[in-house]
């Protein structure tokens, strides 16, 4: 009943928001980084911009008959444009729920950077990603979230995106593939130990009038725990919608619904076999901050860049619109010159 609330509720903010118009600037994932909900793009920020985000995830499940499971997690992430290739991310999560506490506690902490490599066009783009992760969660790898442990961790990702608009300006899609390995102890050996993990996304943005839909694919897969079939590991489909809101905010509102599959939990080991969320809601808002957009000259001319694009964009859907309404004016004058006849 919970979860078609929760998608009622998603259905009706994209009517309610047609309105309004999407940030035309790039915006960033729940973790941080430019790119849609999980799923990374190949480019960075804007030089001198700082993208502030935080999101807040739930999720809710009948354990029995007068038992209801509750998850809370609040993730906050600022993003930096160092340079038109290069971006810094730092992320923490202030509260996450262990169904332990009445109250949740800290999660871990990441920094990390993602640069857009030389071999990239204006469709394809190439870049590299890599994180390092604190331990700073007071209780690593929580109920119904994705693996994790207690020691100090890193990963490294490639990203490739690839961007449709000059291909299509009047409907344009970006795809986005993310392949990557995430190592959750740096004391172990790496690449075989039982708790690597290999990092798969891949997702696709399109625009509809006013909005921003998306639509993803991630998972995190065991790949040296043979204990662990692929239906078992943590994966998920997640549509979503993103829209400007209040104030020059940017809102993003998606769902998760798990792809992981298990007939019994029952003599496995926790460790690895877990029961992960089967469904859950985010929302987030992101606000972006520009530093020495007046001073600095080649942000200022990749911004006045920019601009431009978003004016062609915007020129093109009021052209787009001006043809669809002179047509309906068309179509009713044969109609009337049709009965007329008649």
């Amino acid at each position: 009943m919970t979860k078609k609330i929760l998608i009622r509720t998603i259905l009706l903010a994209s009517f309610v928001t047609l309105g309004f118009h999407t940030g035309g600037s790039a915006q960033v994932t729940m973790h941080g980084g430019k790119g849609m909900y999980r799923v990374q793009s190949a480019e960075p920020v804007n030089a001198t911009d700082i993208f502030v985000n935080g999101t807040f995830s739930a999720f809710m499940e009948k354990t029995g008959p007068e038992n209801l499971a509750k998850y809370y997690n609040i993730n906050l992430n600022a993003t930096v444009g160092l340079a038109s290739y290069l971006e810094a991310i730092v992320n923490v999560v202030p509260y996450q729920d262990d169904l332990y506490h009445i109250f949740g506690r800290f999660g871990d902490t990441r920094v990390g950077l993602k640069y857009r490599t030389p071999l990239s066009t204006s469709v394809f783009k190439f870049g590299l990603m890599g994180f390092y992760k604190f331990p700073t969660a007071v209780w690593p790898n929580v109920p119904y979230e994705i693996f994790s442990t207690d020691k100090p961790a890193w990963s490294a990702s490639a990203l490739f995106t690839i961007d449709l608009i000059d291909v299509m300006p009047n409907n344009p899609v970006k795809l986005d593939l993310n392949v990557g390995y995430i190592d959750h102890n740096i004391y172990d050996q790496y690449f075989k130990a039982k708790y690597d993990q290999l990092l798969i996304g891949a997702g696709m943005k399109f625009s509809v009038r006013s909005m921003q839909m998306f639509l993803e694919y991630s998972g995190e897969l065991f790949i040296n725990n043979p204990a662990v079939k692929f239906n078992q590991n943590s994966m998920r489909i997640s549509p979503g919608v993103r829209f400007m809101g209040p104030w020059r905010n940017t809102i993003d509102v998606a769902l998760d619904f798990t792809l992981t599959s298990y007939d019994s939990l029952k003599n496995t080991d926790k460790s690895f076999h877990k029961e992960y969320f089967g469904w859950k809601f985010t929302v987030g808002v992101t606000h972006r901050f520009s530093v020495f957009k007046y001073f600095d000259k080649s942000a200022k001319l990749e911004r006045q860049k920019q601009q431009e694009e978003m004016r062609k964009l915007e020129e093109i859907r009021k052209k787009r619109e001006k043809a669809n309404q002179d047509m309906e004016r068309m179509k009713k004058i044969l109609d009337k010159k049709k009965s007329n006849e008649n």
